[in-house]
């Protein structure tokens, strides 16, 4: 099979999987041998073992990165700081997507970018949405108040309780308005934990 024929069977399929791949041909070693061959051409991405997209140039249907997210490792939520730079809590602009998992903290790096996913107890996998992106094409993300809270949790042991200044000059948080106080005080309660309470009443 060339790579125009094999284009013209995935390319409505926003990603695809070796076992998928390996179906479509009747030597599926030679199949596995063409996916080399068309990875190193740059006509295709691994996302991760096992996973690709057809290459920028290639693809009909247009993948933004907070999907990518989503596929490459399962199951998981956009948050932390990617999801404070899209709430515009955070004044930069943040390269790598970061994400919220119940599996083992994780990172990914290929051609899309930077993928970091950071592990969660399953009692404190809530507090997220599903969104489409601008293709049209489903992914989760965290509320404001819950993607604050996963990133004040994970940075526990940097963060001194009594510092009046984290939230103004480390984290520099902004556009607060977008944070309902009472979801927050709910979701924090969820977490148990009296040092992330006593940061909180730092935050005016």
């Amino acid at each position: 099979m060339n790579f125009r024929e094999f284009k013209e069977k995935i390319n409505k399929m926003p990603f695809f999987g070796s076992d998928v791949v390996e179906i479509l041909s009747a030597s599926p070693k030679a199949m596995r041998n063409q996916m080399t061959r068309w990875k190193k051409q740059g006509l295709i991405i691994e996302l991760k073992r096992g996973l690709y997209i057809l290459s920028r140039d290639e693809r009909q249907t247009p993948m933004s990165r907070e999907v990518a997210a989503a596929i490459i490792y399962q199951p998981s939520y956009i948050s932390l700081e990617s999801a404070m730079s899209h709430y515009e809590m955070i004044p930069e602009r943040v390269s790598a997507v970061t994400s919220i998992t119940t599996r083992k903290t994780r990172s990914f790096r290929n051609e899309e970018g930077v993928f970091i996913y950071r592990s969660l107890k399953p009692s404190l996998y809530f507090g997220f949405a599903a969104k489409k992106d601008e293709y049209g094409y489903p992914y989760f993300i965290a509320e404001p108040e819950k993607a604050l809270l996963d990133y004040l949790y994970l940075n526990l042991g940097r963060i001194a309780p009594e510092d009046k200044d984290f939230f103004t000059g480390s984290l520099r948080l902004q556009n607060r308005p977008v944070i309902n106080r009472k979801n927050l005080s709910s979701y924090a309660g969820r977490f148990g934990v009296k040092k992330l309470d006593r940061i909180l009443e730092q935050l005016e």
